[in-house]
């Protein structure tokens, strides 16, 4: 397998990143468009929209890519840009192509929406990964919290709500016998002192 940058022979055709070329000199420039997409891909901050956004405008200014590999690239630039937010949809140029990268360029553009596409969704499952973790880190707290009430009662030796009225009575009925049995020795010493 070669690598991308690299111009491969056969047959009187040249393949250069994935594209053939039919002369020499056709893959020799989209070999020289790669490597400048090498350079500027490697001096620019690729996350930073407003940066895309001045090379993108620059390339068209300057038409400095006019194969399929520069196109390509500034075909992914332009995708970049139209998902994020920071620059208007109607500030990104469209890429001039002529007639013949038009029918070449067919195919990259439905697969490259797709993948902008593709994008987005792996970004909103992401949020909701998040989120889904989180919630269930709380709900994990709360089952703790409420295993660690259960066993607090369980082992507290306060009454509670439940058993309340038993504990109450108990007290009461124990109380009973103790002013029972004073009332009876009261008695006995009455009846003595008689």
């Amino acid at each position: 397998m070669a690598d991308k940058g690299t111009v491969q022979k056969n047959e009187k055709t040249y393949t250069v990143a994935g594209y053939t070329f039919n002369s020499k000199e056709e893959a020799q420039e989209a070999k020289d468009e790669l490597n400048a997409i090498k350079y500027v891909s490697a001096k620019t901050d690729g996350k930073d929209p407003k940066q895309v956004y001045l090379l993108y405008n620059t390339i068209l200014d300057k038409e400095l890519f006019k194969t399929a590999v520069g196109l390509d690239y500034l075909k992914e630039l332009q995708q970049f840009l139209y998902i994020h937010d920071e620059i208007p949809n109607d500030k990104i140029r469209p890429i001039p192509i002529n007639s013949e990268l038009r029918e070449a360029l067919g195919e990259k553009r439905e697969f490259t929406k797709v993948r902008g596409e593709m994008r987005k969704l792996r970004r909103e499952v992401d949020k909701y990964k998040d989120r889904s973790v989180k919630l269930i880190i709380v709900n994990v707290v709360l089952l703790l919290v409420i295993l660690a009430m259960v066993v607090i009662l369980k082992t507290s030796s306060t009454p509670t709500i439940i058993d309340y009225e038993n504990k109450l009575q108990d007290k009461y009925a124990s109380w009973q016998e103790q002013l029972e049995s004073q009332e009876a020795s009261l008695r006995d010493r009455e009846n003595e002192l008689r």
